[in-house]
């Protein structure tokens, strides 16, 4: 499974749960959440990903742009 892979099966997993802990996803990549969802939003925008249904990766999406918006703005 390449890294690609793996972070996509990830967040999808994860999707109805805000994309996961931040502690899983160093224990299972070795980095940040912020790197973590800044990767998958490029992997997402990737035409070699497009295979994902519209709905599915218009909900990663949305995840990351949540996650990266930092704890200030999450609360809201």
């Amino acid at each position: 499974m390449t890294d690609d892979t793996a972070m996509l099966a990830f967040a999808s997993k994860w999707r109805h749960w805000n994309g996961g802990p931040d502690e899983d996803i160093f224990v299972e990549f070795g980095i940040s959440p912020t790197v973590f969802f800044h990767r998958l939003r490029a992997i997402l925008k990737s035409p070699r990903w497009s295979q994902l249904t519209p709905l599915l990766a218009q909900e990663l999406l949305d995840i990351c742009d949540h996650r990266l918006r930092g704890p200030e703005t999450r609360a809201s």
